[in-house]
């Protein structure tokens, strides 16, 4: 759960946002619950130092009759680490430019001059928090890009087999999922691309995780396609060890 704090001085405008943001989180179904809300800036980094909340997202008034104002509370907060939305709710539009100063990398500035847009940008920056939360949870495809003629390919690392130079001059052959690419390239250069291809021939060079099996004896690799790769006598006693956490 997305654990809410909100840190407003004015007690009336705290009890106002508590109740637009609570009917934000129910007519919106959000996976949010309040963490606290207070008029404290020093009681809300406490309570965030105890409970460490995973994900959390601060509704923070700027200025709060206090010896750190809102900015220098989300500076703090973004210190203490973790995954976290920041989002300003305040009338000081003249200090917008500081919050890029102190490069807390706020979600979304709302003007409380307008009270009766109040709930609906409530209601866009929560939902957009939760959605941001949910796409950093999901695993990023790592890719590739590779030169071919004029054209930049960008190759997805999960569909790449192996490596290995081509009969042409200065070219290499990349092996895929579905088929094969030849590219302008050095061989020795192709292991810089991503930390789990590994040359282990003079004339290949392996996707780690995409590796079937080894057979010491013959100094052969299998791939995931059944396609086989020489490997020398060094690389094969590395593959030994490391083929097991693949």
């Amino acid at each position: 759960m997305i654990k809410v704090y909100i840190c407003e001085d004015d007690p009336k405008q705290l009890q106002e946002l508590e109740q637009l943001v609570s009917k934000v989180i129910i007519d919106r179904q959000l996976d949010m619950g309040f963490g606290l809300s207070s008029s404290d800036p020093h009681e809300i980094l406490a309570s965030v130092r105890r409970q460490s909340p995973e994900k959390a997202v601060f509704l923070l008034d700027i200025a709060l009759n206090s010896d750190i104002n809102g900015i220098q509370l989300a500076s703090e907060i973004r210190d203490l680490g973790g995954r976290n939305k920041i989002i300003f709710v305040t009338t000081h539009t003249e200090l917008s430019l500081t919050v890029f100063q102190y490069q807390v990398e706020a979600l979304d500035f709302i003007l409380k001059d307008f009270p009766d847009q109040l709930y609906d940008r409530l209601r866009q920056v929560l939902t957009v928090a939760q959605t941001r939360f949910k796409s950093e949870e999901q695993p990023q495809e790592e890719l590739i890009q590779i030169k071919i003629g004029e054209t930049v390919r960008s190759l997805e690392v999960q569909h790449v087999l192996f490596f290995e130079s081509s009969l042409n001059p200065h070219k290499i052959v990349v092996h895929l999922d579905d088929g094969e690419l030849e590219y302008y390239g050095l061989l020795k250069d192709v292991p810089d691309l991503n930390d789990n291809f590994y040359r282990c021939h003079k004339s290949y060079v392996v996707n780690l995780t995409r590796i079937r099996s080894l057979d010491k004896r013959y100094r052969q690799v299998t791939m995931a396609d059944g396609e086989r790769v020489l490997c020398s006598a060094q690389a094969s006693r590395y593959l030994a060890r490391r083929i097991g956490k693949y």
